[in-house]
């Protein structure tokens, strides 16, 4: 990272981590539309309502990937072999003791969680079909998202990426067989998703083994293994809440949408949240480009260049997430035929739906990247406050607005919660940065004296 110059460096890692993140997504879109082509409003409804349960994995994901990872990247900043190889080490126990006790979880809870949302037949028995799968492989969806963030944090980007590139390709495949041919329903959708991240697996354990990381597993004292779970759990904390976030607005809006709607207006904000996932995972990507960078500097005690990163991220995060919107809410009907070509009644409700629900979705990206820069620099708690805020603020907006504007309440509640937490986590970001603002102001006075051949604003 000390080779080149920072915004190669920036982009070395932020265009494979979009990538890779923009083909995660492409994960639950592909499934949304074969299932939309396949079963409908039905299929796609069920999907809806099951996939914040479904999510809890990706969250545990997050929760290890993002805070090993973070971990990995500052252990290798202050050149701490020992502290590497014991991070290395939990980060993998984590995977496969989480994703077990996760999937348990699941597969105890689903009829229950599904029936708490108001769901009735047949979305029931299609829902219980998805979760069904999901539960039982819950270690292998588990490892399969979460290696990339390591793998990525081991130095090969790149190889990130195209493990996640291969997994993409090849769940629309899977799905064409088992949803499209075998017409195996949101079983086969689930079951694509487990055979594609089983060769994410594979890929990211050979890279790593190439590079000798595995090498680095040891068989830590007790005393160092809880230690290193406690600062991976702290670092991925706020990465884990985001993720729940995301399961916990889908749960309140699957539950409001099927009271002041009905099944039609439920599957389109189903496709609402695909493309919302795209804005997420474009943001969670740029942040992913971010981490590995603060977090060297930060454990490498370069304030001036952390902020450096920060602002690099800002810009591409905050400037692509607005064009994205732009586009959305321009052609909203375009993207709404993708998912449901057939079904008018769908196509009008969606289109509506996106341009009421996506306006201001831009702001949520910056409130994840602000948030994973807290994480990256080891502010743990305010980026888990700031999540936290994320979830906690939609509560009075989803209570009061459908109230008094009914379904169209319930589209704006998230656009608006986003404008009033933005302006306060954007006062966080500048309390916390204005003393390396005015450092690197300084600095950069000084640079230009000494260029000139004048003296320096110190020595003055």
């Amino acid at each position: 990272m000390n080779t080149q110059s920072l915004t190669r460096t920036f982009w070395s890692y932020t265009i494979p981590s979009i990538a890779a993140l923009m083909v995660s997504g492409l994960y639950a879109v592909v499934d949304g539309m074969f299932i939309g082509h396949a079963m409908g409003s039905d299929g796609l409804a069920a999907l809806n309502l099951s996939w914040p349960l479904a999510g809890t994995l990706w969250a545990v994901a997050m929760l290890v990937g993002m805070g090993g990872g973070a971990e990995l990247s500052m252990a290798r900043g202050a050149q701490d072999t020992t502290r590497q190889a014991v991070t290395l080490t939990m980060t993998l126990l984590l995977m496969l003791g989480l994703g077990a006790g996760s999937g348990a979880l699941i597969l105890l809870g689903s009829a229950s969680f599904l029936t708490a949302q108001g769901t009735g037949q047949p979305l029931l028995d299609h829902g219980l079909d998805y979760l069904a799968v999901q539960g039982w492989f819950a270690p292998v969806l588990v490892a399969g998202m979460a290696l990339p963030l390591i793998l990525r944090n081991l130095g090969a980007p790149g190889m990130a990426t195209a493990a996640m590139l291969a997994g993409a390709v090849l769940n629309g495949l899977f799905n064409w067989i088992l949803v499209i041919r075998l017409d195996l329903g949101l079983a086969g959708a689930a079951l694509s998703t487990v055979m594609a991240e089983t060769v994410v697996i594979a890929i990211c354990l050979g890279m790593m083994a190439r590079l000798g990381a595995l090498r680095l597993l040891i068989r830590p004292t007790l005393r160092e293994g809880l230690a290193r779970v406690r600062a991976i759990c702290a670092t991925g904390t706020s990465s884990m809440i985001m993720a729940l976030y995301v399961s916990f607005v889908f749960v309140l809006h699957n539950v409001l949408f099927l009271k002041h709607g009905g099944p039609v207006t439920l599957a389109a904000y189903a496709i609402s949240g695909y493309v919302m996932a795209f804005f997420y995972y474009f943001a969670e990507g740029v942040a992913g480009g971010m981490q590995p960078l603060a977090s060297y500097f930060h454990g490498a005690r370069d304030r001036v260049t952390v902020t450096r990163v920060l602002k690099l991220a800002l810009l591409t995060g905050v400037g692509g997430g607005a064009a994205m919107t732009a586009l959305v809410v321009a052609f909203p009907t375009t993207v709404a035929r993708a998912f449901a070509a057939g079904d008018s009644a769908l196509v009008a409700e969606t289109a509506w739906g996106l341009r009421l629900q996506l306006w201001a979705m831009v702001l949520d990206g910056f409130i994840i990247l602000a948030a994973t820069w807290f994480q990256s620099v080891g502010q743990a708690r305010t980026a888990t406050g700031i999540t936290l805020a994320n979830m906690g603020i939609q509560l009075p907006f989803l209570f009061f607005l459908p109230q008094f504007l009914g379904v169209n309440g319930v589209w704006l509640a998230m656009p608006v919660s986003n404008v009033a937490l933005s302006l306060g986590v954007l006062w966080l970001l500048w309390r916390a940065q204005r003393g390396t603002f005015a450092r690197a102001a300084v600095l950069a006075r000084r640079a230009q004296a000494t260029a000139m051949g004048q003296p320096s604003p110190q020595a003055c």
